[in-house]
């Protein structure tokens, strides 16, 4: 993902597995948010799942060979990380925007191949119609975060304070996140003369607490993004919880540890598979879902 680097990339993991990912997993282990082949898509299910996967799987995606995957990223990989170092927050959502990136670029190229599959147009025809919206959809996400992407690189080469970010920290354990995307309205996103506002966030599992950073370029904001991203302070229990449910509808890169999944009741996931399906399929992407997954299960503290 680095210009010009003609090296193979590496299973780069989004987060530093050991000290950060490590305060999550539980005897090797986490969930994540995953998508489901083609062939377990039905009509009555959602085409995602909590999948269990080890610390050397988890959160990670081929990025960056191992060169710049540990030159680059070294600030927010070794020692104690400074979260309210701008340039440690650019970092942070540099490493998000690319994983975006190729994730998107996974799924134009495992869809294009459905397109082609015989077996697929015989036993599930009727799903091939979606796959093409949703390539269309991919195609034109990555287009917009190639320029979201370089603009981190001009940021991190010459800063200019073009990006905004917020940092909270609260004393909650068992769930990590890390991605970019959209907040927008129905308008903003069939408007494709100019990339959709975007916006930047990452929970990071830190001993007994987690950080929160949330953050968009300056230049290209709408209302609701500014909204969400000053919306993180001095939050309840209940609040918190809630706000977590309504960010974790519009992104995929988001993981959480075996016990407080286990803790969380199966009709609850169930809303909010409903939650996220309706955001993955609709024009219209909104964090403010008004339903609480986590409640009762965060720590009732906050700082």
């Amino acid at each position: 993902m680095i210009n010009g680097c003609d090296q193979k990339a590496i299973n780069s993991h989004l987060l530093q597995r050991h000290g950060v990912l490590s305060n999550v997993v539980e005897n090797g282990h986490c969930y994540e948010l995953r998508g489901k082949d083609i062939f377990s898509w039905t009509k009555n299910t959602p085409p995602f799942e909590f999948k269990r996967c080890g610390i050397q799987d988890a959160f990670s995606l081929h990025l960056f060979c191992n060169h710049h995957d540990t030159d680059v990223f070294k600030p927010i990989e070794s020692g104690t990380v400074d979260y309210d170092n701008y340039r440690n927050q650019l970092l942070l959502s540099y490493r998000a925007i690319c994983a975006e990136m190729r994730r998107k670029e996974i799924i134009v190229e495992m869809y294009k191949r459905y397109l082609g599959s015989k077996i697929l147009q015989t036993y599930r025809k009727d799903y091939l119609c979606l796959i093409e919206e949703a390539i269309k959809g991919n195609e034109a996400g990555i287009k917009d975060l190639v320029f979201y992407k370089h603009q981190v690189e001009e940021e991190l080469a010459s800063p200019g304070d073009n990006f905004f970010f917020v940092h909270h920290t609260y004393p909650i354990k068992g769930l990590y996140a890390s991605s970019a995307f959209t907040i927008s309205n129905y308008e903003e996103s069939i408007d494709t003369s100019e990339a959709i506002p975007n916006c930047i966030g990452h929970l990071i599992p830190n001993g007994e607490c987690s950080e929160f950073i949330f953050g968009y370029q300056k230049g290209h904001v709408n209302k609701a993004i500014i909204e969400f991203v000053n919306g993180w302070a001095n939050l309840d229990t209940d609040s918190l919880g809630e706000r977590l449910t309504g960010w974790f509808t519009l992104i995929e890169s988001w993981g959480i540890s075996p016990s407080l999944f286990e803790r969380i009741k199966p009709s609850d996931i169930d809303h909010y598979f409903g939650l996220f399906e309706n955001d993955f399929d609709g024009a219209d992407q909104t964090p403010n879902v008004g339903y609480n997954m986590f409640a009762g299960l965060l720590n009732p503290t906050y700082q």
